[in-house]
């Protein structure tokens, strides 16, 4: 290990693509153009630095990493596998309209051992991102008992 570096946390953008158009939004133009990340070669990093460093965290984020659900659960199961403790997703919670996905998708992160999840909820993502498919999600995420679900509002001040 290199005494200068003290890594304790990971960080993973799944995608750029995102089911959401916000003004906000620092990428801009540049969303849904784009695939996810490569699952295995996440997972690798995950075991590598785990073997390496105390990480205490691993975070995945995007555009909307769960229109690439598959990915953030093997992210997280590496994570939880690797025994780091805090295993956090910021999501707007709109991937899909079909309720099965939902409940799926809301199991499946659970099974792969997110701890927290960061829901992106304000008058920014709602303009784009309909509400009642956002609350299906946190529903089906509290019926798995998802140990940490927390409203994550976007905070935009415009200067004055």
């Amino acid at each position: 290990m290199n005494q200068y570096i003290n890594l304790n946390r990971i960080e993973f953008v799944i995608t750029n693509t995102c089911s959401g158009k916000c003004r906000h939004c620092s990428n801009g133009e540049r969303l849904s153009k784009s695939g996810s990340i490569n699952a295995e070669s996440a997972v690798y990093v995950v075991e590598q630095l785990t073997k390496r460093y105390a990480i205490e965290s691993v975070m995945t984020f995007g555009g909307e990493p769960l229109l690439f659900f598959d990915t953030v659960c093997k992210v997280h199961t590496a994570a939880r596998d690797s025994g780091i403790p805090k295993r956090q997703l910021i999501t707007n919670g709109f991937f899909t309209k079909d309720s099965e996905k939902i409940d799926e998708t809301a199991k499946a992160l659970c099974n792969a051992g997110v701890n927290e999840i960061l829901l992106s909820v304000d008058t920014f993502h709602q303009e784009f991102i309909p509400l009642e498919y956002v609350i299906e999600f946190a529903k089906a995420l509290l019926k798995y008992n998802i140990p940490n679900l927390r409203v994550h509002p976007a905070w935009v001040i415009d200067g004055q």
